[in-house]
């Protein structure tokens, strides 16, 4: 990832920044796909008390078939990112991309709860790729000055696009079967962006955006892009990647997504319909957050260098933390009020895209960023994500959808905070050690 040049020093000698053309072109065409990909689990989240009641299926059903495709992902996301290294980036992420959308639609065919385990877990098969996949070309797309701003904007598109989609999906709950048509649609939406993929993108090489790597014979980027295990065991020595990696075990933020819809409806009596609302503020809290706070972590990041992304990312994690305490244990009256409660969770969520990718990207070198994406993203993150629906869908019956809220989104966050306060000793070096090693494959480089 990263191995980006040092925020907290300037560029190696005679390498001036990289700017790799048409990027913002290429990153919105990557963008396609992944946002298709991200959001089909919101037509399950979001329809979930349909889907339930129509296949006799429990209502912890959304955190077991969530668990099962985040669980899924954390095999085949890295599988993904390696079959893409070794053969084509564009032809793997085109493929992948376009047989999601034929198991998105054929998801909508499930005639009985076994049904819909096994055709949901087939699409996180090939939803697995997008996220590693397309995070490594944003890396190598922007520079170490934009990449918080690309990301940002990346994933408050996405979310924005998703949740603006949210309550037209929740009034498929008025349509007998609606929740069939979800799936047929978002296949189809699928399907179309890998088409997109296939015929407008240009992949932009590994490494494109760094300057130490830039002036780079064939056979030297041959020798960098093999991925070894003698690689992985080095990445895994970086100590703020490791730090990320825990601290994305711990992310409790990513329980909103899933069951914040069923835990209105089932804790607050809201109808479907109604409670479904709630996604497209919380979408457009997202986009400020993603992009402002991508725009606002650059800024911070060039007075502050050593700790700027830092205090943004403890900042998210501790604001998250108190909003969800403060805004689910408390029956609010009408759905105006929660509302803008999810907006503010939205925000706090949207910090996160623009800051812990250019944390990770700035302390690990450009050749294992597809590795270090898919360790963080479909491994980590992903089973965070499965152990906390999983655990929502178990203790739902002990301590009830509130307290699984008050525990996971709410005191989990709290501590989330204060662990990366940890970071603040370890990314500094890091990032120096990172520099020094950039600065010297650059010397032979330009020698030769």
């Amino acid at each position: 990832m990263a191995d980006t040049i040092a925020p907290a020093s300037p560029a190696p000698a005679g390498h001036s920044p990289v700017i790799v053309p048409g990027r913002w072109r290429k990153l919105a065409v990557v963008v396609a796909p992944l946002w298709a990909d991200n959001n089909e689990s919101s037509v399950l989240s979001t329809l979930a008390p349909i889907i339930t009641q129509a296949l006799a299926a429990p209502v912890a059903a959304v955190g077991y078939l969530t668990s099962i495709g985040k669980f899924i992902s954390i095999v085949f996301g890295p599988l993904w990112a390696w079959v893409a290294r070794r053969t084509n980036r564009k032809i793997a992420f085109v493929l992948a991309s376009g047989l999601a959308g034929v198991a998105t639609a054929a998801t909508g065919l499930a005639q009985n709860y076994a049904q819909l385990i096994v055709l949901f877990g087939l699409s996180a098969v090939f939803i697995a790729a997008a996220l590693p996949i397309a995070s490594e070309i944003t890396a190598d797309l922007f520079d170490e000055k934009s990449r918080g701003r690309a990301n940002g904007y990346t994933w408050g598109v996405i979310s924005l696009l998703g949740s603006v989609l949210g309550p037209l999906i929740g009034q498929l709950s008025r349509v007998p079967d609606g929740w069939r048509y979800g799936f047929f649609a978002w296949g189809a939406i699928t399907l179309l962006t890998a088409v997109l993929l296939a015929v407008f993108f240009t992949d932009p090489a590994v490494g494109a955006s760094e300057p130490a790597t830039a002036p780079a014979t064939a056979r030297q980027r041959a020798g960098d892009d093999r991925i070894t295990w003698a690689k992985v065991r080095q990445m895994l020595r970086i100590p703020t990647f490791v730090l990320m990696l825990i601290q994305r075990l711990i992310s409790g933020h990513l329980l909103i997504a899933s069951f914040g819809v069923v835990f209105l409806v089932h804790t607050y009596g809201f109808s479907t319909a109604v409670a479904s609302i709630v996604t497209l503020p919380f979408g457009i809290g997202y986009l400020f957050g993603t992009f402002g706070g991508g725009l606002a972590t650059d800024l911070l990041q060039a007075r502050l260098p050593r700790i700027g992304r830092i205090i943004v990312l403890q900042f998210a994690q501790f604001g998250f933390g108190v909003v969800a305490v403060v805004g689910t244990q408390h029956d609010w009256g009408g759905i105006e009020v929660f509302a803008g409660f999810w907006a503010v969770l939205g925000f706090m969520q949207g910090l996160n895209p623009g800051v812990n990718r250019p944390i990770v990207a700035a302390v690990v070198p450009p050749e294992m960023r597809g590795a270090a994406f898919a360790l963080l993203l479909s491994v980590f993150e992903a089973l965070a994500y499965a152990l906390f629906n999983l655990a929502a869908g178990l203790l739902a019956g002990v301590l009830g959808l509130r307290g699984v809220m008050l525990w996971i989104p709410g005191i989990l966050m709290l501590v989330n905070a204060a662990f990366c306060t940890i970071l603040y000793r370890t990314y500094p070096r890091d990032v120096d050690r990172q520099r020094a090693l950039l600065a010297e494959r650059a010397r032979p480089m330009a020698a030769g």
